[in-house]
């Protein structure tokens, strides 16, 4: 074998390499478009996404635009009583405060299934007896001074006396997640 022989050899052997490395090139810039294709949809589709989320978040602040109003005046009312040892004072100044002959009276804290931002509540059980006008009277200032409690049941019957009542109910105080 002679120089020419080797030269073609080497040249050749050259152009192959040059075909191997200009295929290899073009299939990376074959995958590499086709990553940037696939990469643009998924961005149109993401913005896609993300219009329509925009959307439907829109219509929702404009649909509960008045809840949230709702809730964002009471909540300072909520806030005032969020533990159920402030509930049960509050109860006991009113109950105190009224000067209506107390019977009884017991509370339990209670939970709330299925409401995430009323765990629980307490539930307190009062039996008075006294003046009928003055036990109704009482009530209505109750739901005037804790206005986030409710009355969950409520017996009224005659007392021993001849204008006496005696009232057994049970109010709830709402506590809060904070």
């Amino acid at each position: 074998m002679n120089q020419k022989h080797i030269s073609c050899g080497i040249i050749a052997l050259l152009i192959l390499a040059l075909v191997q490395l200009t295929l290899w090139v073009q299939n990376n810039r074959t995958r590499v478009q086709k990553e940037a294709a696939d990469a643009r949809m998924a961005e149109e589709a993401a913005n896609s996404n993300l219009s329509r989320e925009r959307n439907q978040l829109s219509e929702l602040r404009r649909q509960s635009a008045d809840l949230i109003e709702f809730l964002k005046i009471w909540q300072p009312q909520f806030d005032v009583i969020n533990t159920a040892q402030s509930a049960e004072v509050n109860f006991s100044m009113q109950i105190r405060d009224s000067g209506l002959v107390n019977l009884a009276q017991s509370f339990r804290t209670e939970g709330v299934k299925g409401n995430a931002s009323i765990p629980s509540l307490l539930s307190a059980n009062l039996v008075f007896e006294d003046d009928y006008v003055r036990l109704l009277n009482w009530l209505g200032k109750m739901e005037a001074a804790l206005p986030t409690m409710r009355v969950n049941g409520i017996h009224l019957s005659r007392g021993s006396r001849l204008a006496d009542a005696r009232l057994e109910v049970t109010l709830e105080q709402p506590l809060i997640a904070k």
